[in-house]
Protein backbone atom coordinates (compact mmCIF):
# COMPACT_ATOMS: atom_id res chain seq x y z
CA UNK A 1 0.00 0.00 0.00
CA UNK A 2 1.32 3.45 -0.93
CA UNK A 3 0.28 6.67 0.81
CA UNK A 4 1.31 10.05 -0.59
CA UNK A 5 1.76 13.31 1.30
CA UNK A 6 2.43 16.71 -0.23
CA UNK A 7 2.58 18.33 -3.63
CA UNK A 8 1.86 17.14 -7.16
CA UNK A 9 5.55 16.39 -7.63
CA UNK A 10 5.08 13.77 -4.93
CA UNK A 11 1.93 12.52 -6.66
CA UNK A 12 3.94 12.06 -9.85
CA UNK A 13 6.73 10.30 -7.95
CA UNK A 14 4.13 7.92 -6.50
CA UNK A 15 3.02 7.04 -10.02
CA UNK A 16 6.60 6.04 -10.79
CA UNK A 17 6.79 4.01 -7.58
CA UNK A 18 3.61 2.14 -8.51
CA UNK A 19 5.02 1.40 -11.95
CA UNK A 20 8.26 0.01 -10.53
CA UNK A 21 6.44 -2.10 -7.96
CA UNK A 22 4.08 -3.53 -10.56
CA UNK A 23 7.06 -4.44 -12.74
CA UNK A 24 8.56 -6.59 -9.96
CA UNK A 25 5.31 -8.33 -9.12
CA UNK A 26 3.57 -6.19 -6.49
CA UNK A 27 -0.17 -5.48 -6.59
CA UNK A 28 -1.55 -2.63 -4.50
CA UNK A 29 -3.89 -3.51 -1.63
CA UNK A 30 -6.80 -1.43 -0.41
CA UNK A 31 -5.92 -1.75 3.29
CA UNK A 32 -2.71 -1.74 5.29
CA UNK A 33 -3.75 -4.99 7.01
CA UNK A 34 -3.46 -6.89 3.71
CA UNK A 35 -0.11 -5.42 2.72
CA UNK A 36 3.37 -6.93 2.87
CA UNK A 37 4.85 -3.57 1.84
CA UNK A 38 3.68 -0.21 3.17
CA UNK A 39 5.29 2.88 1.64
CA UNK A 40 4.86 6.51 2.64
CA UNK A 41 5.94 9.08 0.05
CA UNK A 42 6.56 12.15 2.18
CA UNK A 43 6.74 15.93 2.22
CA UNK A 44 8.91 18.06 4.48
CA UNK A 45 7.61 21.53 3.65
CA UNK A 46 5.54 21.78 6.84
CA UNK A 47 5.93 20.27 10.31
CA UNK A 48 2.33 19.03 10.26
CA UNK A 49 3.19 16.49 7.54
CA UNK A 50 5.97 15.06 9.71
CA UNK A 51 3.64 14.68 12.67
CA UNK A 52 1.04 12.89 10.52
CA UNK A 53 3.66 10.47 9.22
CA UNK A 54 4.95 9.63 12.68
CA UNK A 55 1.43 8.92 13.88
CA UNK A 56 0.67 6.69 10.89
CA UNK A 57 3.84 4.64 11.33
CA UNK A 58 3.39 4.23 15.07
CA UNK A 59 -0.12 2.92 14.46
CA UNK A 60 1.37 -0.02 12.52
CA UNK A 61 3.11 -1.61 15.50
CA UNK A 62 0.55 -4.39 15.94
CA UNK A 63 0.44 -5.08 12.20
CA UNK A 64 4.22 -5.40 12.24
CA UNK A 65 4.02 -7.93 15.08
CA UNK A 66 1.44 -10.03 13.21
CA UNK A 67 3.29 -10.00 9.89
CA UNK A 68 6.98 -10.79 10.20
CA UNK A 69 7.48 -10.17 6.47
CA UNK A 70 6.02 -6.66 6.49
CA UNK A 71 8.36 -3.99 5.11
CA UNK A 72 7.67 -0.36 6.03
CA UNK A 73 9.38 2.22 3.87
CA UNK A 74 9.58 6.00 3.75
CA UNK A 75 10.45 7.88 0.57
CA UNK A 76 10.33 11.48 -0.58
CA UNK A 77 11.59 14.77 0.74
CA UNK A 78 11.22 14.01 4.44
CA UNK A 79 13.14 10.78 3.98
CA UNK A 80 15.92 12.69 2.22
CA UNK A 81 16.02 15.38 4.88
CA UNK A 82 15.70 13.27 8.03
CA UNK A 83 17.30 9.93 7.26
CA UNK A 84 19.23 9.44 10.48
CA UNK A 85 16.54 10.89 12.75
CA UNK A 86 13.86 8.76 11.12
CA UNK A 87 15.68 5.48 11.49
CA UNK A 88 16.44 6.30 15.12
CA UNK A 89 13.01 7.60 16.13
CA UNK A 90 10.95 5.08 14.16
CA UNK A 91 12.39 1.57 14.63
CA UNK A 92 9.46 0.09 12.70
CA UNK A 93 10.86 1.61 9.49
CA UNK A 94 12.90 -0.78 7.33
CA UNK A 95 13.64 1.38 4.34
CA UNK A 96 14.38 5.08 3.75
CA UNK A 97 15.18 6.60 0.36
CA UNK A 98 15.05 10.01 -1.30
CA UNK A 99 13.17 11.30 -4.38
CA UNK A 100 16.18 10.88 -6.66
CA UNK A 101 16.50 7.20 -5.76
CA UNK A 102 13.15 5.85 -6.90
CA UNK A 103 14.80 3.70 -9.58
CA UNK A 104 16.81 1.96 -6.82
CA UNK A 105 13.65 0.68 -5.10
CA UNK A 106 13.78 -2.96 -6.33
CA UNK A 107 17.32 -3.37 -5.01
CA UNK A 108 16.49 -1.60 -1.75
CA UNK A 109 13.49 -3.86 -1.20
CA UNK A 110 15.61 -6.93 -1.74
CA UNK A 111 18.11 -5.76 0.87
CA UNK A 112 15.36 -4.77 3.31
CA UNK A 113 13.79 -8.24 2.96
CA UNK A 114 17.16 -9.70 3.92
CA UNK A 115 17.02 -7.78 7.20
CA UNK A 116 19.20 -4.80 6.33
CA UNK A 117 17.73 -1.47 7.35
CA UNK A 118 18.83 0.83 4.59
CA UNK A 119 18.86 4.51 3.78
CA UNK A 120 20.20 5.26 0.33
CA UNK A 121 20.69 8.63 -1.29
CA UNK A 122 22.25 8.80 -4.73
CA UNK A 123 22.19 12.20 -6.42
CA UNK A 124 21.31 11.78 -10.09
CA UNK A 125 22.49 14.38 -12.56
CA UNK A 126 19.86 13.72 -15.22
CA UNK A 127 16.55 12.03 -15.91
CA UNK A 128 16.59 8.40 -16.92
CA UNK A 129 13.93 8.15 -19.60
CA UNK A 130 12.85 4.57 -18.91
CA UNK A 131 12.48 4.98 -15.16
CA UNK A 132 11.01 8.46 -15.45
CA UNK A 133 8.29 7.05 -17.70
CA UNK A 134 7.70 3.74 -15.92
CA UNK A 135 4.53 4.93 -14.26
CA UNK A 136 1.03 3.72 -13.55
CA UNK A 137 -1.52 6.43 -14.24
CA UNK A 138 -4.24 6.83 -11.63
CA UNK A 139 -6.45 7.95 -14.54
CA UNK A 140 -5.67 6.53 -18.01
CA UNK A 141 -6.76 9.76 -19.71
CA UNK A 142 -4.74 12.21 -17.56
CA UNK A 143 -1.03 12.24 -16.78
CA UNK A 144 1.39 14.27 -14.69
CA UNK A 145 4.70 14.82 -16.45
CA UNK A 146 7.84 15.90 -14.64
CA UNK A 147 9.70 18.31 -16.92
CA UNK A 148 12.22 19.65 -14.41
CA UNK A 149 13.22 18.54 -10.97
CA UNK A 150 15.11 20.26 -8.22
CA UNK A 151 15.31 23.95 -7.36
CA UNK A 152 18.02 26.59 -7.17
CA UNK A 153 16.00 29.46 -5.73
CA UNK A 154 16.82 28.91 -2.04
CA UNK A 155 13.94 30.90 -0.59
CA UNK A 156 14.86 31.47 3.03
CA UNK A 157 12.01 29.32 4.43
CA UNK A 158 12.17 26.36 2.04
CA UNK A 159 13.94 23.03 2.47
CA UNK A 160 13.20 21.74 -1.06
CA UNK A 161 16.49 22.80 -2.74
CA UNK A 162 18.40 20.90 -0.08
CA UNK A 163 16.44 17.66 -0.51
CA UNK A 164 15.69 17.61 -4.26
CA UNK A 165 18.96 19.14 -5.44
CA UNK A 166 19.62 21.65 -8.24
CA UNK A 167 17.41 22.16 -11.28
CA UNK A 168 17.71 19.43 -13.90
CA UNK A 169 15.58 19.67 -17.04
CA UNK A 170 14.43 16.66 -18.99
CA UNK A 171 15.60 16.90 -22.64
CA UNK A 172 12.91 18.20 -24.97
CA UNK A 173 13.21 15.38 -27.56
CA UNK A 174 12.64 12.87 -24.77
CA UNK A 175 9.60 14.80 -23.54
CA UNK A 176 8.21 14.99 -27.06
CA UNK A 177 8.52 11.22 -27.48
CA UNK A 178 7.05 10.51 -24.04
CA UNK A 179 4.06 12.84 -24.38
CA UNK A 180 3.41 11.52 -27.90
CA UNK A 181 3.33 7.99 -26.47
CA UNK A 182 0.94 9.13 -23.74
CA UNK A 183 -1.37 10.62 -26.37
CA UNK A 184 -1.23 7.42 -28.43
CA UNK A 185 -2.25 5.44 -25.33
CA UNK A 186 -5.37 7.59 -24.79
CA UNK A 187 -4.12 10.40 -22.54
CA UNK A 188 -5.83 13.67 -23.46
CA UNK A 189 -4.81 15.89 -20.53
CA UNK A 190 -1.32 16.45 -19.16
CA UNK A 191 -0.03 18.50 -16.25
CA UNK A 192 3.58 19.64 -16.53
CA UNK A 193 5.30 19.63 -13.16
CA UNK A 194 8.34 21.23 -11.60
CA UNK A 195 9.31 23.20 -8.54
CA UNK A 196 9.66 26.07 -11.03
CA UNK A 197 8.41 25.16 -14.50
CA UNK A 198 9.42 28.57 -15.84
CA UNK A 199 13.06 27.57 -15.32
CA UNK A 200 12.70 24.62 -17.68
CA UNK A 201 15.55 24.40 -20.17
CA UNK A 202 17.92 26.95 -18.70
CA UNK A 203 20.33 24.26 -17.51
CA UNK A 204 20.42 22.69 -21.00
CA UNK A 205 20.87 25.92 -22.95
CA UNK A 206 17.24 26.82 -23.71
CA UNK A 207 16.59 30.40 -22.61
CA UNK A 208 12.89 30.24 -23.55
CA UNK A 209 12.65 26.53 -22.95
CA UNK A 210 9.33 26.39 -21.14
CA UNK A 211 7.48 28.39 -23.77
CA UNK A 212 9.14 26.33 -26.50
CA UNK A 213 8.01 23.16 -24.75
CA UNK A 214 4.40 24.34 -24.60
CA UNK A 215 4.53 25.25 -28.30
CA UNK A 216 5.89 21.79 -29.10
CA UNK A 217 3.09 20.08 -27.14
CA UNK A 218 0.55 22.19 -29.03
CA UNK A 219 1.46 20.18 -32.15
CA UNK A 220 1.01 16.72 -30.59
CA UNK A 221 -2.20 15.09 -31.82
CA UNK A 222 -4.45 13.69 -29.10
CA UNK A 223 -3.44 16.04 -26.31
CA UNK A 224 -6.40 18.31 -25.66
CA UNK A 225 -5.68 20.13 -22.38
CA UNK A 226 -2.32 21.20 -20.93
CA UNK A 227 -1.81 22.48 -17.38
CA UNK A 228 1.36 23.38 -15.51
CA UNK A 229 2.60 24.16 -12.04
CA UNK A 230 4.32 25.68 -10.27
CA UNK A 231 5.30 29.03 -11.80
CA UNK A 232 7.74 31.29 -9.98
CA UNK A 233 6.60 34.91 -10.40
CA UNK A 234 10.19 36.08 -10.76
CA UNK A 235 10.71 33.99 -13.90
CA UNK A 236 7.34 34.44 -15.64
CA UNK A 237 7.85 37.09 -18.32
CA UNK A 238 5.44 39.22 -20.32
CA UNK A 239 6.89 37.75 -23.51
CA UNK A 240 6.08 34.23 -22.29
CA UNK A 241 2.51 35.23 -21.37
CA UNK A 242 1.92 36.65 -24.86
CA UNK A 243 3.23 33.49 -26.53
CA UNK A 244 1.25 31.18 -24.24
CA UNK A 245 -1.92 33.18 -24.88
CA UNK A 246 -1.80 32.01 -28.52
CA UNK A 247 -1.85 28.31 -27.55
CA UNK A 248 -5.34 26.79 -27.59
CA UNK A 249 -4.43 23.68 -25.56
CA UNK A 250 -3.02 25.49 -22.53
CA UNK A 251 -5.76 25.78 -19.91
CA UNK A 252 -6.54 29.13 -18.32
CA UNK A 253 -5.30 27.97 -14.90
CA UNK A 254 -2.38 29.88 -13.43
CA UNK A 255 -0.90 29.05 -10.07
CA UNK A 256 1.25 32.03 -9.08
CA UNK A 257 2.57 31.69 -5.49
CA UNK A 258 2.86 35.15 -3.97
CA UNK A 259 3.70 33.98 -0.40
CA UNK A 260 3.31 37.52 1.00
CA UNK A 261 1.90 40.88 -0.03
CA UNK A 262 4.58 42.80 1.88
CA UNK A 263 7.79 43.94 0.22
CA UNK A 264 9.55 43.71 3.56
CA UNK A 265 8.54 40.07 4.03
CA UNK A 266 9.20 39.17 0.39
CA UNK A 267 12.74 40.44 0.84
CA UNK A 268 13.16 38.38 4.02
CA UNK A 269 11.85 35.36 2.13
CA UNK A 270 14.32 35.98 -0.73
CA UNK A 271 11.57 35.63 -3.30
CA UNK A 272 13.25 37.84 -5.90
CA UNK A 273 10.30 40.08 -6.78
CA UNK A 274 8.36 42.95 -5.26
CA UNK A 275 4.67 43.37 -4.58
CA UNK A 276 4.50 45.78 -7.50
CA UNK A 277 6.16 43.37 -9.93
CA UNK A 278 3.82 40.59 -8.84
CA UNK A 279 0.73 42.74 -9.38
CA UNK A 280 2.03 43.74 -12.81
CA UNK A 281 2.35 40.02 -13.64
CA UNK A 282 -1.25 39.42 -12.57
CA UNK A 283 -2.41 42.34 -14.72
CA UNK A 284 -0.50 40.96 -17.71
CA UNK A 285 -2.03 37.49 -17.34
CA UNK A 286 -5.54 38.89 -17.15
CA UNK A 287 -4.95 41.30 -20.03
CA UNK A 288 -3.72 38.67 -22.47
CA UNK A 289 -5.53 35.50 -21.31
CA UNK A 290 -9.32 35.61 -21.26
CA UNK A 291 -11.01 34.00 -18.26
CA UNK A 292 -7.70 33.32 -16.50
CA UNK A 293 -8.23 31.56 -13.17
CA UNK A 294 -5.59 32.51 -10.60
CA UNK A 295 -4.56 30.58 -7.51
CA UNK A 296 -1.68 31.11 -5.13
CA UNK A 297 0.29 30.04 -2.06
CA UNK A 298 0.49 32.32 0.99
CA UNK A 299 2.50 32.04 4.19
CA UNK A 300 1.42 34.23 7.09
CA UNK A 301 3.23 34.75 10.38
CA UNK A 302 6.69 34.74 8.79
CA UNK A 303 9.50 35.81 11.17
CA UNK A 304 9.50 39.59 11.42
CA UNK A 305 6.05 39.98 9.82
CA UNK A 306 4.42 43.00 11.44
CA UNK A 307 0.71 43.73 11.62
CA UNK A 308 1.23 46.20 8.77
CA UNK A 309 3.00 43.55 6.70
CA UNK A 310 0.10 41.16 7.22
CA UNK A 311 -2.38 43.85 6.25
CA UNK A 312 -0.41 44.28 3.01
CA UNK A 313 -1.08 40.60 2.31
CA UNK A 314 -4.80 40.96 3.03
CA UNK A 315 -4.96 43.99 0.74
CA UNK A 316 -3.18 42.13 -2.07
CA UNK A 317 -5.56 39.16 -1.77
CA UNK A 318 -8.55 41.51 -1.90
CA UNK A 319 -7.08 43.25 -4.96
CA UNK A 320 -6.12 40.15 -6.96
CA UNK A 321 -9.24 38.13 -6.05
CA UNK A 322 -7.81 34.64 -6.37
CA UNK A 323 -10.22 31.86 -7.18
CA UNK A 324 -8.42 29.71 -4.60
CA UNK A 325 -5.35 29.73 -2.38
CA UNK A 326 -3.22 27.34 -0.39
CA UNK A 327 -2.76 29.17 2.89
CA UNK A 328 -0.45 28.24 5.76
CA UNK A 329 1.11 29.77 8.80
CA UNK A 330 4.89 29.72 8.90
CA UNK A 331 6.46 26.45 10.02
CA UNK A 332 10.21 26.57 10.77
CA UNK A 333 12.25 24.03 8.80
CA UNK A 334 15.60 23.12 10.42
CA UNK A 335 18.48 23.94 8.13
CA UNK A 336 16.80 26.93 6.49
CA UNK A 337 17.79 30.55 6.99
CA UNK A 338 14.34 31.57 8.22
CA UNK A 339 14.44 29.08 11.09
CA UNK A 340 17.34 31.06 12.58
CA UNK A 341 15.74 34.49 12.16
CA UNK A 342 14.86 36.70 15.10
CA UNK A 343 11.30 37.89 15.74
CA UNK A 344 9.63 34.50 15.42
CA UNK A 345 5.90 34.95 15.99
CA UNK A 346 3.92 32.97 18.53
CA UNK A 347 1.74 30.04 17.45
CA UNK A 348 -1.29 31.97 18.67
CA UNK A 349 -0.51 35.00 16.50
CA UNK A 350 0.25 32.87 13.44
CA UNK A 351 -2.99 30.91 13.78
CA UNK A 352 -5.01 34.09 14.28
CA UNK A 353 -3.60 35.63 11.10
CA UNK A 354 -4.20 32.44 9.15
CA UNK A 355 -7.83 32.35 10.28
CA UNK A 356 -8.35 35.94 9.11
CA UNK A 357 -6.70 35.21 5.78
CA UNK A 358 -8.80 32.08 5.20
CA UNK A 359 -11.99 33.96 6.03
CA UNK A 360 -11.17 36.64 3.46
CA UNK A 361 -10.17 34.19 0.74
CA UNK A 362 -13.21 31.97 1.29
CA UNK A 363 -15.53 34.93 0.82
CA UNK A 364 -13.75 35.89 -2.42
CA UNK A 365 -13.76 32.29 -3.70
CA UNK A 366 -17.50 32.03 -3.14
CA UNK A 367 -18.18 35.34 -4.87
CA UNK A 368 -16.07 34.32 -7.87
CA UNK A 369 -17.75 30.90 -8.04
CA UNK A 370 -21.21 32.44 -8.07
CA UNK A 371 -20.30 34.33 -11.23
CA UNK A 372 -20.22 30.99 -13.05
CA UNK A 373 -23.78 29.96 -12.21
CA UNK A 374 -25.95 29.71 -15.32
CA UNK A 375 -23.00 29.29 -17.68
CA UNK A 376 -22.17 26.20 -19.76
CA UNK A 377 -18.69 24.66 -19.58
CA UNK A 378 -16.76 21.82 -21.12
CA UNK A 379 -15.90 19.33 -18.37
CA UNK A 380 -13.38 16.49 -18.34
CA UNK A 381 -15.12 13.74 -16.34
CA UNK A 382 -12.62 12.32 -13.84
CA UNK A 383 -14.38 9.89 -11.51
CA UNK A 384 -17.45 8.99 -9.50
CA UNK A 385 -18.12 11.60 -6.80
CA UNK A 386 -16.83 10.71 -3.34
CA UNK A 387 -20.03 11.60 -1.48
CA UNK A 388 -22.55 10.15 -3.92
CA UNK A 389 -21.46 7.32 -6.22
CA UNK A 390 -24.40 8.10 -8.51
CA UNK A 391 -22.80 11.46 -9.30
CA UNK A 392 -19.72 12.24 -11.33
CA UNK A 393 -16.98 14.78 -10.74
CA UNK A 394 -14.85 16.50 -13.32
CA UNK A 395 -13.14 19.80 -13.93
CA UNK A 396 -13.39 22.68 -16.31
CA UNK A 397 -10.42 24.22 -18.11
CA UNK A 398 -9.79 26.67 -15.27
CA UNK A 399 -9.37 23.76 -12.87
CA UNK A 400 -12.58 24.13 -10.86
CA UNK A 401 -14.28 20.87 -9.86
CA UNK A 402 -17.85 20.22 -10.98
CA UNK A 403 -20.28 17.62 -9.61
CA UNK A 404 -23.22 16.43 -11.70
CA UNK A 405 -25.42 13.38 -12.26
CA UNK A 406 -24.30 11.04 -15.03
CA UNK A 407 -23.36 7.52 -16.03
CA UNK A 408 -19.89 6.17 -15.16
CA UNK A 409 -19.34 5.42 -18.85
CA UNK A 410 -18.64 9.16 -19.22
CA UNK A 411 -15.44 8.98 -17.12
CA UNK A 412 -12.54 10.11 -19.27
CA UNK A 413 -14.75 11.95 -21.74
CA UNK A 414 -15.42 15.65 -22.31
CA UNK A 415 -19.03 16.73 -21.76
CA UNK A 416 -21.02 19.95 -21.47
CA UNK A 417 -22.38 20.93 -18.06
CA UNK A 418 -24.50 23.91 -17.03
CA UNK A 419 -23.49 25.31 -13.62
CA UNK A 420 -26.42 25.51 -11.21
CA UNK A 421 -24.83 25.90 -7.78
CA UNK A 422 -21.57 27.35 -6.45
CA UNK A 423 -19.50 26.79 -3.36
CA UNK A 424 -16.07 28.20 -2.49
CA UNK A 425 -14.19 26.18 -5.11
CA UNK A 426 -16.44 23.36 -6.25
CA UNK A 427 -19.48 23.69 -8.48
CA UNK A 428 -22.60 21.63 -9.13
CA UNK A 429 -24.34 21.42 -12.46
CA UNK A 430 -26.54 19.60 -14.95
CA UNK A 431 -25.26 17.42 -17.78
CA UNK A 432 -26.26 18.82 -21.19
CA UNK A 433 -26.89 16.87 -24.40
CA UNK A 434 -23.96 16.76 -26.84
CA UNK A 435 -23.80 19.77 -29.12
CA UNK A 436 -25.80 19.13 -32.27
CA UNK A 437 -27.82 16.33 -30.65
Amino acid sequence: MLTTFGCQMNQADSQRLRGLLAKIGYAETETEEDADLILFNTCCVRQHAEQRLIGRIQSLINHKKRNANLIIGVSGCMAQNMQAEMLEALPLVDLVFGPNDIEELPLLLQKAANGKTLGSFVSKGSFDGDTADGIILSRPFSAMVNIIRGCTNFCSYCIVPYVRGPEVSRPMPELKAYISDLAASGVTEITLLGQNVNAYGRDIGLEEGFTQLLEMIEEIDGIRWVRFMTSHPRDFSLAAIKRIARLRKVCEQYHLPVQSGSNHVLELMKRGYSREKYLALVDAVREHISNACLSTDIICGFPGESAEDFNDTLELVAKVRYESAFMYYYSPRPGTEAAKMADQLSEEEKKDRLARLIELQNSISLEESRKLVGRDYEVLVESAAARDKNDLVGKIRSGRSVNFSGDKSLIGRYVRVRIEQARNWTLSGKLLPPEGA
